[in-house]
């Protein structure tokens, strides 16, 4: 098993590799998009990066863009961490959710929180 040091950052050649540390590359689902993305977490540095990234990949799939972290957004961005459970991303510092996190949803404020696993496999 590849190991390496969180501000190594992410490269081609570990991308999809799982260390003890973290998850380097993640997989993003959007309620509605049938289309999963990989990003790598650990570049963005910190919320604000994350969310920015995710609205250039994904905002153009709705009007009124993602607005995640924004007052009135109709979207909740939710993470899997290593236990199995989503939770609500923001909810921990940003250097323990880089360590935990396995899987992003954005996920629509009136879905169910607590995805179908078998949509996101």
């Amino acid at each position: 098993m590849h190991r390496r040091n969180i501000s190594e950052g992410c490269d081609e050649e570990s991308e999809g590799v799982q260390s003890k540390e973290f998850w380097g590359y993640v997989k993003v689902n959007m309620d509605g998009v049938i289309v999963g993305r990989k990003i790598c977490i650990p570049d963005h540095g910190d919320y604000s990066g994350l969310a920015y990234h995710l609205e250039d990949m994904f905002g153009t799939q709705v009007v009124s863009g993602l607005r995640l972290f924004q007052d009135g957004s109709e979207f909740t961005l939710l993470y899997k961490d290593r236990e199995e459970n989503w939770r609500a991303v923001g909810d921990v510092p940003w250097k323990v959710f880089v360590q935990c996190v396995k899987r992003l949803r954005i996920a629509r404020n009136n879905a169910d929180p607590v995805p179908d696993s078998s949509k996101f496999t």
